[in-house]
């Protein structure tokens, strides 16, 4: 672990409230980035109202985010940098939710397909770990406990703990309606410890007697809630593993009595399930407002602006128009990152569309970038000392490469390398301090990948690894 200092974002705790996303003109609309394969429910010349429903899967729905025209479907460029399909629809007409009251639904007559059908109907993404539907992973998951991250697992964004404090009411809600979906025992909520306002908000949910205990404690009816505190100042804190060991020392540290009756959370592991405070709300939007995920509160930041934001964006809004409204750029622009600095990506365009995965823009100018060529490994050893997991990336990135090239020169060690991929929490220090600037993490999560799809690396036995300086 190391200072997270060495990446923190210079608005943490600027921001009061957000600002909404002037709205585009056009919206490109990402469909596959979200839900893999779809079928398109519209054509080119359709007219759409906000919040129809454009595209479907199994899992899945994308919902246009503007009323308008239906005037171009094709391939574009996502935030993640891959290619995929994009609904264009041009600005027309009346609005159905924006700027209207809502009426409030009481979902807690509702079993859990019902609450997992109004996740698939609403286009409901749990952005945890990634973009991922949050009906697959209900359906899909035997989780005993729920555990919330209340804040950025990449120091350099603040979107995650804007939307902890300034509507935690739908957080809290949100968290309570996943949680019966899971039909859950256990809820944690893991908060920045050195945050007072979030410690106010979450660190009371165990007190008896406290105001927002009792505000909020008939919607956790029969299931035990936990408040987590957990110090940010060290990276990485925020991965699954850090939520767990933290959670199981703070179970530990409860009274006697109190132990007793939160002895579930002894049990808590890695497959459990993780949200983050974006999907709680996308989850309270879609069943208490019966309303669909089509916009981000996105944290707009860099040098090269001449303001930073929290704007809530429409899906599909272009990346320029964020740069627009945040007064233009006063520094030239030399890379747009998505996602933070340690944990993000590097995209090469503007007109590049918000998706549901995007949680922060940093606009960098010239003076702040390095060389970018990459180098051969010089194999110094600093990615296996700074890594929290013991692992040796620089190892794993070159048994990928050999691998690629069909190189099996080495066999079975090669393989063993490659297998020692799946214990990665992809934190990404191992980039930070890659003095060949090799892509290791981006490497270890292709060779994750490719190891789930063989059925190698699947992760059963992770609970039982040492929890190394966690």
């Amino acid at each position: 672990m190391v200072s997270a200092s060495n990446f923190l974002s210079e608005d943490k705790g600027t921001f009061k409230s957000f600002v909404s996303g002037f709205l585009p003109a056009e919206a490109a609309i990402p469909v596959r980035a979200e839900c893999g394969d779809t079928e398109l429910c519209v054509d080119v010349g359709d007219s759409v109202e906000e919040g129809q429903v454009i595209a479907r899967s199994g899992s899945f729905c994308v919902h246009s985010s503007l009323p308008g025209e239906v005037v171009q479907i094709s391939s574009e460029q996502y935030a993640d940098g891959k290619q995929g399909l994009s609904v264009r629809v041009r600005l027309k007409g009346s609005f159905k939710f924006v700027g209207k009251s809502k009426r409030q639904f009481d979902w807690r007559f509702l079993d859990s397909d019902s609450l997992c059908e109004l996740f698939l109907e609403n286009g409901v993404v749990n952005t945890f770990n990634g973009c991922v539907s949050l009906y697959s992973q209900v359906k899909d998951s035997k989780a005993k406990i729920l555990a919330v991250r209340l804040f950025d697992d990449d120091p350099s964004r603040v979107s995650e703990s804007f939307v902890s404090e300034t509507v935690y009411e739908k957080v809290v809600e949100g968290a309570a309606v996943i949680a019966k979906a899971l039909g859950a025992g256990g809820v944690a909520f893991v908060y920045e410890k050195a945050n007072s306002a979030m410690k106010r908000i979450y660190g009371d949910f165990d007190v008896d007697g406290s105001e927002t205990a009792e505000r909020f404690s008939d919607l956790f009816e029969g299931v035990k809630v936990l408040s987590v505190p957990v110090d940010v100042k060290k990276y990485p804190s925020g991965t699954m593993r850090n939520i767990v060991s933290a959670s199981k020392s703070a179970a530990r540290s409860l009274s006697r009595k109190e132990r007793d009756s939160y002895s579930l959370f002894s049990e808590f592991c890695l497959n459990d399930f993780f949200i983050d405070s974006q999907t709680a709300v996308g989850a309270f939007d879609a069943v208490v407002l019966r309303t669909p995920v089509m916009s981000r509160f996105v944290h707009v930041t860099g040098d090269s602006l001449n303001a930073a934001a929290i704007l809530r964006v429409k899906i599909g809004t272009p990346l320029r128009q964020l740069v627009e409204q945040c007064g233009g750029l006063k520094k030239r622009l030399a890379r747009i990152v998505v996602n933070g600095i340690v944990l993000g990506y590097s995209v090469g365009s503007l007109d590049i569309p918000v998706s549901k995965m995007v949680k922060s823009v940093e606009f960098i100018p010239e003076n702040q970038t390095t060389e970018e060529c990459t180098e051969m490994c010089i194999r110094c050893g600093s990615c296996r000392k700074v890594c929290p997991m013991r692992l040796w990336p620089g190892n794993i990135y070159r048994a990928f490469k050999l691998a690629e090239v069909g190189d099996s020169r080495n066999g079975e060690s090669e393989k063993a390398v490659l297998d020692s991929a799946r214990l990665c929490i992809e934190c990404g220090l191992c980039n930070s301090v890659c003095p060949s600037r090799l892509p290791l993490r981006q490497t270890i999560a292709f060779a994750k990948a490719d190891l789930s799809e063989s059925g190698a690396g699947n992760d059963s036995g992770m609970d039982n690894m040492p929890e190394y300086e966690i």
